[in-house]
Formats: C-alpha cells, sequence, structure tokens
C-alpha cells in the first residue's frame, strides 16, 4: 500500500509539473504576440519629430533619425542639419533619400472619383503627397477658393481659382497646379522620384546581392 501511495504522488507531481510547464509555454507565446503586436503598431503609428504627425513617405537619416520626406526637405533646405541631434544632412540626400521601404506610386491613396492633385515642376508634374492632397481636396470640396498648407516647412497659399500654389510672403515663387485623374503620368510624388518610390533607383538596392550567372 505504501508502494502505491507513492507512485500515486509520483504521478500527481509530474502531472502538475507538466501543467506547469504548458502554462509557462502559453504564457511566453502571448508574451511573444503581444510584443509583436505592439511593435506592428508603433511602426504603423510612427511620429514625425517635426510636424508631431504620423510620417508621410518616412526616410532615415545618415544618423538613424526618422521623418516625413517633406519634413526632412523643409530643415534640408534651412538649417541643413537633422532636426533631433544636429547632424549634418548630405547635400545629395533629396536626390537619394533613403526610403524606410519602397512605396509605389499606384498604391497612393487615391481620392474619390479617382483625383488626384498635381503640381507643376521644373521638368513636369509630380504628385502632391498623401496629407497635403487631402487636405487640397477637402477645401475643394468645401467650395473654398483658397486655402494654406504647411508643406516642407514653409507656408503656400493655395489658390483654388486661378490653380495657383504660391509661397507666402514669395509672390514670385508660384508654380502651377491642377486636378486630374490619379492614373496620369507623373515625374513621382512630393519630391520623390518615381524610381525611387518603386525602389528601381540604384539607392534603393544598396545591399543587395546579385545573382552572378557562369559563362558557357
Amino acid at each position: 500500500m505504501a508502494e502505491a501511495a507513492e507512485r500515486e504522488d509520483n504521478n500527481t507531481t509530474t502531472t502538475l509539473k507538466d501543467k506547469s510547464d504548458d502554462n509557462e509555454g502559453n504564457d511566453s507565446s502571448k508574451g511573444a504576440l503581444e510584443q509583436q503586436k505592439e511593435g506592428g503598431e508603433e511602426e504603423e503609428e510612427m511620429e514625425c519629430a517635426v510636424c508631431l504627425q504620423k510620417c508621410v513617405h518616412p526616410v532615415r537619416l545618415p544618423c538613424s533619425h526618422i521623418f516625413c520626406f517633406l519634413c526632412v526637405k523643409g530643415v534640408a533646405n534651412q538649417s541643413k542639419r537633422c532636426a533631433m541631434c544636429r547632424q549634418e544632412i548630405p547635400a545629395d540626400f533629396l536626390d537619394h533619400p533613403t526610403l524606410l521601404s519602397a512605396i509605389e506610386a499606384e498604391k497612393e491613396e487615391v481620392l474619390p472619383g479617382g483625383y488626384q492633385w498635381f503640381y507643376e515642376g521644373r521638368n513636369g508634374w509630380w504628385r502632391y503627397d498623401q496629407r497635403t492632397n487631402t487636405e487640397i481636396e477637402e477645401a475643394y470640396s468645401q467650395g473654398m477658393t483658397s486655402v494654406t498648407l504647411l508643406i516642407a516647412g514653409y507656408n503656400y497659399d493655395i489658390d483654388l481659382s486661378t490653380m495657383r500654389q504660391t509661397r507666402s510672403g514669395c509672390p514670385g515663387l508660384r508654380r502651377r497646379i491642377k486636378r486630374d485623374g490619379a492614373n496620369v503620368a507623373a515625374k513621382g510624388t512630393a519630391g520623390i522620384s518615381s524610381k525611387v518610390l518603386t525602389g528601381s533607383h540604384p539607392s534603393q538596392n544598396k545591399g543587395r546581392k546579385r545573382k552572378r550567372t557562369k559563362r558557357s
């Protein structure tokens, strides 16, 4: 009887240990899932330290700080230094920005009716970034004749009656704008060329391994 009681105690101890191990495993899995979820939410809600809004076309400076591309453009044109650590921004960074991920232009959010707002640059028409695009469309839909928006660190007056964009206080700095179909050809979005947006620019291919084929 003593041996039977001892066996029963051992079986009970083993069962309790197994349940404890299972609970620890479940807790670890839950913890990993929660951390993964929190990490994803943090990435989705990445805030720009310049405009204090969700990053639009986030870019990483050589110092590793991340901002909206247009915010970096505004800072680069003024102080030429990172807004966080004051490290100098390379002169050619705006031409070859380091995007956190390749963003295909055709995947930009399209306005109701399939429209998009464009501004005229030196070499053709460019799309406004998603945030500015939405703000102009809201003003247009409400029947407003003009709206002032902060773009790349400067205030711009958007005249919807003459379809002109003018930097506030600088009447000589103006350009044409238009509302057209989202599928109309453009040089890029908000100063980022289509090649960079689609990841086909050389600056976006750094670190990628090239496949070598042997000559026969």
